[in-house]
């Protein structure tokens, strides 16, 4: 790029103060909006279990008895909010503010040191008004301390190379440490280190500083690595999800995003112990976290060893999702919340969509001098691949948006930097980017969101009401006939009323969906217990022992059914499906 004059540092102070007040301003009107709402007051899905985990810590369970299955870093540090402050959702929503309002200065500091003053106001800029930021940093999940840590990693290996960076390798050594941190938030950062290591330098710096690299990882993962050692006897430096994930990611019924192991498992309670029953079952014996996890690898990579044409269009696929312009929602739908939220609908406009356009025009101009950006370029592109390797919601791309903005930013700092006024071509060029992914009028996936809302009615137990819950199931089913759970749910509150008819006739239909649940198995022999078809009942259960022979609502009703059997003229006894929690 051209040079352009420098700003006056007082100037340039004013304007970083005001994106800093405008990302802190918008984020507190956003949690004002949303803070009473479902999904921010009452948890679902990984929120919840977030929840649960975190507070067993606190009240002194900091060791933990198993391998971790999930990333660590963030349950703990809710755990010390907890501790502190109390169970205050509130306490946790704005100290993620906090920190994602320091990310934006860190992305500025990272923009400045990458390119000039304007690039880096410009990331700040976009940082402190990007929708996706402002709708994770009020939510109980790690995607807003993992944009933060990135920032000011981002940070980091910009100064450690840039010409100027001094000759020591603390430099090196910080940014490793925070690399280090980023795996403790989402295990995939760890794919990251062969994509940062050429940014070490030339061959004679290459090996002293990639080991200082590689030595700030290595020291950030090593208690969990040597507490993962002691408690389950697996010294595996994150998890052993890995493995999972791989498989979920890349085998024949695979379709780019998140389809549980074992169907009607998605909740975090349950995903961990599924996949190890299989693995021990298929092995004939009991396996360590490490066996289970090298058990999912290998069968991940033995299909795409032996099925190259599906496992690389599968990657195909998954690329197109990772740059698709829709927020691919999780159990939160993006487009639903924004309609709670004045703030995330008015005052936070740039999308995904526009950050894409607006990094290719950067791109474009650096095109014969990018060296600059090298770790922008580097990181976006590492955490691209090591995202797609596996499956993904859009939260799963989210770390890689602050490197895209640093790109990003390049047009904007061009369209500032000319002495005289910009052209009104390029001022509204940058508006219709802005504008563009709007108009396309993204909407909520509302049979994701009923769903989930009636979960939440469901686990309000006796303070829920189950009409409600039934009725956001209903019109989960009305908009997506093919949703399993919710078949599944309505078909339990028909048996929780005693309608055995209405009952089967969800169970079976969930049972179409997918055979293979053991939980869909239990149910539909529960039914015909209580109707009073034994040899049915019995087929039943004996499936879905098959499928899990520690299904706890098939083993409830066998066990019933076989004092049935014995005990001919007893009268019989009501025997609703025993459903697992979801």
């Amino acid at each position: 790029m051209d040079s352009a004059p420098p700003l006056d540092p007082r100037k340039t102070r004013r304007l970083l103060l005001l994106i800093l007040g405008a990302a802190l301003l918008v984020r507190l009107l956003h949690w004002g909006a949303v803070r009473d709402e479902p999904f921010f007051a009452s948890l679902a899905m990984d929120s919840q279990e977030y929840d649960r985990w975190a507070q067993g810590i606190a009240a002194g369970d900091w060791a933990g008895s198993q391998v971790f299955f999930q990333a660590p870093l963030y349950p703990y540090g809710l755990a010390v909010i907890y501790a502190v402050f109390g169970h205050s959702l509130d306490a946790v929503y704005l100290i993620q503010i906090a920190l994602a309002v320091a990310g934006c200065w860190a992305l500025y500091r990272a923009g400045l040191v990458m390119g000039d003053e304007r690039i880096g106001l410009a990331a700040a800029a976009l940082a402190a008004l990007y929708g996706p930021f402002l709708f994770h940093d009020v939510q109980l999940l790690k995607e807003s301390a993992a944009v933060a840590v990135v920032s000011f990693l981002l940070w980091t290996l910009a100064a450690a190379w840039s010409e100027e960076a001094p000759k020591d390798l603390r430099l090196w050594l910080t940014a490793g440490l925070l690399l280090g941190v980023l795996v403790l938030l989402r295990e995939n950062a760890l794919l990251l280190v062969p994509f940062l290591l050429p940014l070490a330098g030339p061959k004679r710096r290459l090996l002293r500083r990639g080991a200082a690299l590689i030595a700030g990882v290595a020291l950030a993962l090593l208690p969990v690595a040597v507490r993962n050692g002691v408690v389950g006897g697996s010294y595996l430096p994150t998890t052993f999800q890995g493995g999972v994930n791989a498989y979920i990611g890349n085998n024949p019924d695979a379709d780019g995003t998140y389809r549980p192991i074992v169907p009607g498992k998605q909740i975090p309670a349950l995903e961990r112990r599924g996949p190890v029953q299989i693995a021990e079952r298929d092995l004939g014996r009991t396996l360590t976290a490490s066996e289970v996890n090298s058990f999912w690898m290998g069968k991940a990579v033995s299909w795409a060893a032996g099925n190259p044409g599906d496992f690389l269009r599968l990657q195909f696929r998954k690329l197109r999702m990772f740059w698709s312009w829709y927020e691919w929602p999780d159990a939160i739908d993006y487009y639903w919340v924004r309609q709670l939220s004045p703030a995330l609908r008015w005052l936070a406009p740039v999308e995904f969509g526009s950050l894409t356009l607006l990094a290719l025009a950067g791109l474009w101009i650096v095109r014969r001098e990018p060296g600059p950006f090298a770790p922008a370029l580097l990181f976006t592109l590492g955490w691209m691949l090591s995202t797609v390797a596996f499956f993904l919601f859009s939260r799963y791309r989210l770390p890689a948006v602050p490197a895209l903005m640093i790109l990003a930013a390049i047009p904007l700092a061009r369209l500032v930097e000319r002495r005289e006024r910009p052209r009104k071509g390029a001022i509204l060029g940058v508006a219709a980017i802005l504008l563009l992914p709007h108009l396309i009028g993204f909407e909520p996936r509302m049979d994701l969101v009923h769903y989930n809302l009636g979960r939440l009615e469901d686990e309000r137990g006796a303070a829920g009401d189950p009409d409600v819950a039934q009725e956001h199931y209903k019109a989960a089913f009305i908009l997506n006939p093919q949703d399993f759970l919710a078949c599944l749910n309505l078909g339990n509150h028909a048996a929780r009323r005693g309608d055995w008819g209405t009952a089967l006739r969800f169970f079976q239909r969930a049972e179409a969906l997918e055979p293979k649940s053991d939980d869909v198995q239990a149910n539909l022999g529960g039914v015909y217990l209580a109707i009073g078809q034994l040899d049915e009942a019995r087929a039943r259960f004996d499936r879905a022992l098959a499928l899990n022979p520690e299904n706890a609502a098939a083993l409830h009703n066998h066990e019933i059914l076989m004092r049935r059997l014995s005990a001919p003229l007893s009268p019989p006894p009501s025997a609703p499906p025993a459903e697992t929690p979801r």
